[in-house]
């Protein structure tokens, strides 16, 4: 709708109001200029024979694996993504029987964007010893992860808490926990 002030639009007016609007519905406009997002990335690190950091091309290359687990709420999820055991082989990560005598005093260490970290045995995470498939996710119920959780999420699906349910995952660790 064009307004008219002493016979003249008010196109300026008329502007603000709009982009007020759409302010508060969250639709603002990106700026023409402005570089697009970086990709996410996973950085690899700590102990591992080849730290590196990992991109969506190098994660595309492994197996997809599917896990249905319970969300802290109650709520039955279907999560997509990678092993971490998987994940971390990229990184040379012991496994298999290579996780014996002094490498099982190793942990993964996970870091979110936040800063927030969380700890993971190697032997949790290897499917020689372990009865569940901890993952790498970047999608829930066939959709990407929402910002909030992703790109990426450490989901354990037999933990009864999700307090080691990393969200936003930066990066892991192998450490050395004597």
């Amino acid at each position: 709708m064009l307004l008219f002030f002493a016979g003249r639009p008010l196109l300026l007016a008329t502007a603000l109001v709009g982009a007020s609007l759409q302010l508060a519905h969250g639709q603002a406009a990106k700026p023409s200029g402005a570089p697009p997002a970086a990709p996410a990335t996973i950085r690899l690190g700590g102990l591992l024979a080849t730290p590196r950091t990992l991109t969506a091309a190098d994660l595309a290359k492994l197996p997809r694996r599917e896990q249905a687990t319970t969300d802290k709420d109650g709520n039955k999820h279907l999560y997509q993504g990678w092993a971490l055991a998987d994940v971390l082989h990229l990184g040379g990560a012991p496994a298999g029987k290579g996780i014996h005598g002094p490498v099982l005093a190793e942990a993964v260490l996970a870091t979110a964007a936040d800063g927030y970290r969380a700890v993971y045995a190697l032997p949790e995470i290897d499917p020689d010893f372990a009865p569940q498939t901890i993952l790498l996710a970047d999608r829930r119920d066939g959709q990407p992860l929402p910002a909030h959780d992703g790109p990426y999420q450490v989901v354990v699906p037999l933990e009864k808490k999700p307090a080691r349910w990393v969200r936003q995952v930066t990066g892991f660790e192998v450490v050395n926990v004597r």
